[in-house]
């Protein structure tokens, strides 16, 4: 029933819907994707929608053909206005952290009622003696409107939003009084023009005032003031993880510097230790080893005299005993500078370090070594130093678990092909049963596979071992 030309005042009711609308649409989408303030947003994002559509219905009220059509979209806007009071209450109190459970559930309850009433009783609502009528605005639009009636859940209705108004009104200065002046600030505006808006309709629907209800304009305020600031929630809230990712970077860096600087001293304490623990182990080596021969060494010396009056033949004997004593003693003295310095070892021709190493255990353990050496060329470093401690390895094999007469150690190659052989007459041992770390057998594999060398163990029980060694230069196959 409203005039074609100047419907400003039902155009101006379908642009608050339109903007709630979205409004509900934007933050419907937010509080879905964004897990902080989901709670929130999505109470707001409902909130918007049904007060669009309790806006966009009573528009129809507004723009009816007559009271029947009337009534019916008042019903149906009193729906979802019920719903969107209901809403509300639940976001003012998770907005302001202010939660008086009980207040919260009555008043919940009493819109519940105005909901169900506007659906399954009407007449409770609205009253049927009451009539509606048209009034034409000062600008010549003209809308329908219901007059003033006694229906019995009028009053209710009133306190309801009474209530309503009372409780936002106390959470805004609870939330002022906390500190949160920034989000008081804008609930107050919000609900500054809703409460005018409020009091405007009672006056109407009295008949106080002789006027078109503005209640449909009153949440608009609202919905733009909380709007503006949950939006400027979320741009510092952005800007605060913004700004708790530089930090964090930030001490990651900080962290990672101090745990270089932590790992640098470890290393330093490693070697520190390492060092420590060889200088332990060669001096061990120095007491049990050197001094032991020294000792045989001054008591073979101290015989001779007497030896060379009573038995002159057992003082030659004597005298070459002495001389392998102190060969041996020699060579271990001087595998026991090189272990103090490992530079020395590479520095060092492989022949004479093994040549060395059969002279110390030769002393050592009384095993005449027969050494057959010739490397000639350069080798790789690591190859050198590998091919040294394998032979080590070897060498102690036989002292510690052989009980051999003998040992043959051959040693031949060039800079590009070495065979290493350490071949005692002693024990042996079933090599299908005697686990490889017992012997040290796995230390001088893995040595092999570094530097990409061909390790081979023979032996079987009372038949001696031979330890066999080939390292080339280039892979098997490859030209040279």
């Amino acid at each position: 029933m409203g005039g074609l030309g100047l419907m400003y005042f039902t155009t101006s009711i379908a642009v608050v819907a339109g903007l709630c609308l979205a409004f509900g649409i934007f933050y419907l989408f937010v509080g879905a994707r964004r897990p902080a303030d989901r709670l929130l947003n999505l109470l707001f994002a409902f909130f918007a929608l049904a007060y669009a559509g309790a806006v966009l219905t009573a528009r129809a009220a507004f723009l009816a053909d007559g009271p029947d059509q009337f009534i019916t979209a008042i019903r149906v806007s009193w729906v979802f206005a019920s719903i969107g009071f209901s809403l509300l209450i639940w976001y003012v109190a998770a907005y302001t952290e202010f939660r008086p459970r009980l207040f919260l559930w009555v008043i919940t309850g009493a819109f519940a009622a105005i909901g169900l009433a506007s659906v399954f009783f009407p007449n409770l609502l609205f009253d049927a003696s009451a009539s509606v009528s048209s009034i034409t605005l000062p600008w010549g639009e003209t809308v329908l409107e219901l007059e003033a009636g006694d229906a019995a859940l009028f009053p209710l209705v009133l306190l309801a939003q009474i209530a309503l108004i009372a409780y936002i009104i106390v959470a805004d200065v609870f939330q002022f009084r906390r500190g949160h002046r920034s989000q008081a600030a804008a609930l107050g505006i919000g609900i500054g023009w809703f409460v005018f808006t409020i009091v405007e309709e009672a006056l109407v629907v009295s008949g106080v005032v002789d006027f078109v209800v503005l209640a449909d304009f009153g949440f608009l305020g609202f919905v733009l003031a909380m709007s503006v600031q949950m939006v400027n929630t979320a741009i510092e809230t952005e800007q605060e993880l913004l700004d708790y990712r530089a930090n964090l970077e930030s001490m990651v860096e900080d962290r990672t510097a101090e745990l270089v600087g932590v790992q640098e001293q470890l290393v330093v304490q490693a070697e520190t230790q390492a060092a420590a623990a060889e200088r332990s182990r060669l001096a061990r080596d120095l007491h049990d080893v050197v001094t032991q021969l020294l000792f045989s060494i001054n008591l073979v010396a101290g015989s001779l005299p007497r030896l060379w009056r009573s038995d002159p033949e057992m003082a030659e004997r004597s005298t070459n005993e002495l001389q392998r004593l102190t060969r041996g003693a020699m060579a271990e003295m001087r595998t026991l500078l090189r272990e103090l310095r490992p530079q020395t070892i590479a520095d060092t021709d492989l022949s004479t370090l093994v040549t060395q190493l059969s002279e110390g255990l030769a002393a050592r353990h009384d095993i005449p070594a027969e050494v057959r050496a010739d490397v000639n060329g350069n080798l790789p470093p690591d190859v050198h130093i590998a091919l040294y401690r394998i032979a080590q390895e070897a060498m102690n094999n036989v002292a510690k678990h052989a009980n051999a007469s003998s040992l043959v150690v051959d040693l031949k190659g060039d800079d590009g092909h070495v065979h290493l052989s350490v071949i005692d007459d002693g024990y042996g041992f079933d090599t299908g049963e005697v686990s490889a770390e017992s012997m040290g057998l796995d230390i001088m594999r893995e040595r092999a596979d570094e530097i990409g060398a061909d390790l081979a163990v023979s032996s079987e029980p009372d038949g001696g071992t031979t330890i066999d060694l080939t390292w080339n230069d280039k892979p098997a196959g490859e030209p040279g």
